[in-house]
């Protein structure tokens, strides 16, 4: 009924006029054209002043020559729109087109959890990066549905997806696996093809593109905005096997992306060619984030969870709103070709510092949408001090501000304090990776991106004066279970923890502990191909490993999407004096203490690994 309808319209607005027009261009005075109507043709008698016609000396043949040029009439048809009488054209326009147009096209993304039943206190922070691609996609035209799966529980495919949409997945660690099975079952839905990216998709890239049916037809190895963009403009109306852009993968590649040194200087010389032939976009990886892409339930769960945890720490508790930003790319610490041991983060020695306009644009927006505590998830940003000044140059103030920083930054810049705290007008908390409380644990089991070496352990110590010095507040990490721990390296960050509560008192907030995780794509991966740093690590613990023990634990492994249970187990048994068990009692010890600790947040209160 509705294409018939259509149809009815399409013929009441539309005429077809017949044009009747020369055959081909007739030139010279229009005074000397006329139309025969009879005959159907055009008599042009121009032709009299074509000298060269009359060359000739023969009378008849000048006569003959000087008849007009009979040119025959070539018929055209017109498809005319007239709107009727009483409707403006937009109505017409939009009656036609609304039975003919298939449905807009939709993307479905998700933030992929393995489980979903975490507490309340891991489930504080809205997910950026999933909004910074909803919102890249929405401005090609898109419509576009967000599920974030870490704040409102498991997804169900059957009430988001419909035939046709694009669905797109965040992965990480704790989310590949479930990642797929999402993926086959979007698929058996009817979905027209399923994306991935986040920090898992980009390191196995290759091994997610080698699964047997292939359940995720593309994955984007980059934090590339641009190249999100040109994706979803070629495949509107083309197929995947059109799609050539770079950061944007349906095949396996040559060389797959990871943060150990030999990957990250392939990188940094990229794009070092990128500026040198004017093709580097500096601005690719940010864009203002169109909140709303969320539901409004969505934002009050957050807030709620958030109020719940963190209420207590600001002045304004039942009232808080808090949501993540970034305010510039990469950790500064790299220097561009080196990351911390551990690190698995996609992009980290990209670093980028947008322009002020973008800056003061965010800011606005986040303002608008009524946020007053705001996380900026920039590594080591503390350090970048381009951006704490263009942050004062746009006007920003927030009532409370979470940044990340380094033990070494604080310790070798502490005026920075006074500059970031221009910006807040309440609480200023300070995200710093201290590790451990033993130096040589710091010193050469824990190869930190730094710009210079030094005492950790007194940089740690340091660190956490010059923050019971100021207004700020600090929030820490420690991990058990680098290469060479022992239970006396494990005591003395027990030690630490419990001496950074009495100097701190309120200032202190939280510790978050964990094990060392031994994740693809962060520079210790590197044990799963070469055997000579297998070896390395195990000195540090005064331990040895044959060449069989390490093709057995873990090269075996090197091309699994997710490092097995015996690869984790087999990094404490050959690596360290302690084993996972004894790793995770610590954990425990440093939960006990903040709990105890007045004014405190006790246990994690970040997602757990």
């Amino acid at each position: 009924m509705k294409y018939f309808l259509t149809i009815v319209i399409m013929i009441a607005c539309l005429r077809v006029d017949v044009v009747a027009e020369p055959a081909w261009l007739l030139w010279g005075d229009p005074q000397n054209v006329q139309f025969d109507e009879q005959r159907q043709v055009y008599l042009n008698g121009n032709t009299a002043v074509e000298t060269w016609r009359f060359l000739t000396s023969d009378p008849e043949l000048r006569k003959e020559l000087l008849k007009p040029e009979e040119v025959p009439v070539q018929k055209t048809f017109v498809l005319v729109f007239r709107c009727p009488k009483g409707l403006k054209p937009e109505d017409c326009y939009a009656a036609i087109f609304a039975g003919t147009q298939s449905r807009k096209n939709r993307f479905v993304l998700i933030n992929v959890e393995q489980t979903a039943n975490y507490e309340r206190q891991y489930r504080v922070w809205p997910h950026l990066g999933v909004l910074y691609v909803g919102t890249a996609v929405h401005q090609q035209g898109w419509d576009v549905v967000l599920w974030d799966e870490l704040v409102q529980g498991h997804v169900s495919l059957e009430e988001l997806v419909e035939p046709g949409d694009i669905v797109g997945l965040s992965l990480v660690v704790t989310g590949i696996e479930r990642g797929l099975e999402l993926a086959r079952q979007a698929k058996s839905l009817g979905a027209r093809y399923v994306i991935a990216g986040n920090d898992s998709a980009i390191f196995r890239s290759n091994q997610i593109l080698r699964l047997p049916g292939k359940p995720i037809d593309v994955v984007f190895t980059s934090n590339s905005l641009t190249a999100v963009r040109r994706f979803f403009r070629a495949i509107e109306y083309g197929e995947i096997g059109s799609v050539s852009i770079s950061d944007v993968e349906t095949e396996p590649i040559a060389v797959q992306r990871s943060n150990e040194r030999q990957q990250l200087y392939v990188e940094i010389g990229q794009r070092n060619g990128q500026r040198r032939d004017g093709t580097f976009d500096n601005d690719d990886v940010f864009v203002v984030p169109q909140f709303d892409l969320f539901p409004a339930s969505y934002w009050n769960e957050v807030w709620s969870n958030y109020r719940e945890v963190f209420g207590h720490k600001h002045s304004n508790p039942e009232t808080v709103k808090n949501a993540i930003a970034l305010f510039a790319q990469g950790c500064t610490r790299t220097k561009g070709k080196d990351a911390c041991t551990y690190c698995s983060i996609a992009g980290v020695a990209d670093v980028r510092v947008p322009s002020e306009q973008y800056l003061r644009a965010t800011v606005e927006a986040y303002q608008r949408f009524g946020i007053d505590a705001v996380f900026n998830t920039t590594d080591s940003a503390y350090e970048m001090k381009k951006v704490v000044d263009q942050l004062q140059n746009v006007g920003a103030r927030f009532k409370a501000l979470t940044i990340y920083g380094r033990a070494q930054g604080i310790t070798e810049k502490p005026e920075l304090l006074d500059e970031w705290q221009k910006v807040v007008n309440d609480r200023l908390l300070i995200n710093v990776g201290m590790d451990s409380g033993d130096s040589e644990s710091l010193h050469a089991g824990i190869i930190k991106s730094s710009l210079k070496t030094g005492s950790r352990v007194s940089e740690n110590h340091l660190a956490v004066r010059y923050i019971a010095a100021s207004d700020a507040h600090l929030h820490y990490s420690l991990i058990f279970g680098s290469p060479g721990e022992t239970t006396d390296s494990c005591e003395r960050s027990i030690e630490f923890l419990e001496w950074s509560t009495a100097t701190l008192r309120q200032q202190l907030d939280l510790v978050e502990t964990d094990i060392f995780w031994l994740n693809y794509g962060s520079p210790a991966a590197r044990v799963f191909h070469d055997y000579r740093y297998a070896q390395e690590l195990a000195a540090l613990a005064n331990k040895s490993i044959s060449r069989e023990e390490w093709r057995s634990t873990f090269a075996q492994y090197a091309e699994e999407l997710v490092v097995p249970p015996q690869a984790q187990e087999g990094w404490f048994r050959h690596f360290t004096r302690i084993d996972m068990d004894t790793a995770q009692s610590y954990n425990r010890r440093a939960a006990e203490i903040m709990a105890r600790h007045e004014g405190g947040i006790s246990g994690r209160a970040f997602k757990p690994s």
